[in-house]
């Protein structure tokens, strides 16, 4: 199927591994220029050339979402290198995991920082952009620990994070739709990245996909093909929807 985004620029955040960096390459394989957000340097200088070694327009955007001065410094500089912005994923995040009560008081502020404020960060600097092109899409990465108040791996003070991310998706989706601009909101289950093949044990594998419907971990490509779609005009319709991409974990 052919989304029809070629030539549109996207910024994905924490792009540099994982669910940001899988974004990435399947926004840039349907034809987007696509700037990889992430605080580490590394990790975006490598994503981004591994894109632009397939051919794909691919560049490194070195940024911490959680400094504002940072990101709105970051997106000026994606505006006057391309001119536009089209796409705006939010896809850098911090997990939480162990018992509230062992956490200290400092734990909040520490996710929240990049889950919940990093959005917020992001959002505000892409808004003129995208109230002068009046369109845009902005898609935010949620999970179902959202609905669960934490799970198999975050726990209260993540699951309360991405409460957060559905509640903005669902306000900003409100008020920026009279501007041309969609939100919503992909709310994967545990996903089979680097980060969850070396966090899992093999019993604790076990246990999570025994709870899954459809009987194994989300795969990368299902979140990223989603968040595709959710990019292209053929989801022009739909804003403050927040999907989840769980394999019917929710419905357990």
């Amino acid at each position: 199927m052919d989304l029809n985004l070629k030539g549109r620029v996207a910024v994905v955040t924490g792009a540099g591994a994982g669910i940001g960096e899988a974004i990435a390459g399947a926004l840039a394989s349907e034809g987007c220029s696509v700037w990889l957000a992430d605080r580490d340097r590394a990790a975006a200088t490598n994503a981004a050339a591994a894109l632009s070694s397939h051919g794909h327009a691919a560049t490194a955007l070195v940024v911490d979402v959680a400094d504002a001065a940072a990101v709105f410094a970051a997106f000026a500089q994606v505006e006057k290198t391309a001119g536009r912005l089209d796409i705006l994923v939010n896809a850098a995040g911090l997990i939480s995991t162990g018992a509230f009560a062992d956490l200290p008081a400092s734990e909040w502020d520490r996710v929240a920082r990049v889950n919940v404020a990093g959005i917020l960060n992001c959002v505000k600097a892409a808004m003129p952009a995208a109230t002068r092109q009046r369109a845009g899409r902005i898609i935010n990465i949620a999970s179902v620990s959202a609905m669960r108040g934490g799970g198999s791996l975050g726990n209260t003070i993540y699951g309360a994070t991405k409460a957060s991310v559905v509640a903005l998706t669902m306000g900003l989706a409100r008020e920026l739709g009279p501007l041309g601009i969609t939100v919503n909101a992909v709310a994967p289950a545990v996903a089979d990245t680097a980060m969850t093949r070396a966090a899992l044990t093999d019993d604790m594998r076990r246990r999570i996909v025994a709870r899954i419907p459809l009987g194994r971990l989300a795969a990368l490509s299902d979140i990223a093909d989603l968040v595709t779609f959710l990019a292209s005009d053929r989801a022009a319709f739909i804003t403050g929807a927040v999907i989840p991409v769980d394999g019917g974990i929710l419905t357990t």
